[in-house]
């Protein structure tokens, strides 16, 4: 069976996912010198690259079967409430996302210059075309706070606490799969209001105490 020969790197927010390029997550997508030294380094077998056991596909994990999840009415509100229920649709409807190959569920919430979001996008449509698909990995808010300019507001910031529970990640059914832990964190999106609806425009996770934040999806 022929498979694409483009090889997919998945950035899934705070977690790192493991895949043919490399352990890549946000940070590591920010920073391109060093995406570039890791594809580098596996470009001797494009095909296998890591050299990861071969797997039955018919042994993997299933493919999660998820309802699509239904947008709630707040997400076309130009307000507080509005802006951060469309951070936590975002990532309430990741899982389905990665499992189904559905990315109608982020596009019009994302905008089209944010680099992560449509990297988020792209990988998704990757994933599925590989016959890859996430398992598990589902997240939970725990809390969201929103900081806008404007009355109402249009533009701003909003933080999400969450916590992603541990998944497994089949990015080619014929090669063993990747087992991620779960992880706890901040995540931080600046939205914007374009006239209908929030629209995400950067997205970056808050470093730990004490470390250098990363630059943010959009810097140049």
């Amino acid at each position: 069976m022929n498979r694409p020969v483009q090889r997919l790197i998945v950035v899934a927010l705070a977690l790192v996912l493991l895949v043919p390029v490399g352990a890549l997550g946000i940070s590591q997508l920010l920073n391109p010198g060093g995406q570039e030294e890791q594809a580098s380094e596996s470009a001797g077998d494009p095909g296998n690259p890591e050299n990861r056991p071969t797997a039955d596909p018919a042994e993997q994990p299933p493919r999660p079967d998820l309802p699509r999840p239904e947008e709630p009415a707040e997400l076309t509100e130009q307000s507080e409430t509005g802006a951060e229920a469309t951070l936590t649709y975002l990532l309430s409807s990741y899982d389905y996302m990665m499992s189904s190959g559905d990315i109608s569920v982020w596009e019009d919430k994302v905008d089209p210059n944010c680099q992560v979001c449509v990297t988020f996008l792209q990988n998704a449509e990757q994933l599925a075309a590989q016959d890859g698909y996430l398992t598990g990995g589902a997240f939970e808010v725990h809390s969201t706070s929103f900081a806008g300019t404007g009355e109402p507001p249009a533009t701003g910031t909003v933080t999400a606490q969450f916590t992603q529970e541990a998944s497994i990640l089949v990015d080619d059914p014929s090669l063993q799969a990747n087992a991620l832990d779960e992880v706890t964190g901040q995540l931080i999106a600046t939205v914007a209001w374009d006239g209908e609806r929030w629209r995400v425009t950067d997205m970056s996770i808050a470093p730990p105490e004490g470390a250098a934040s990363d630059a943010g999806g959009a810097a140049g």
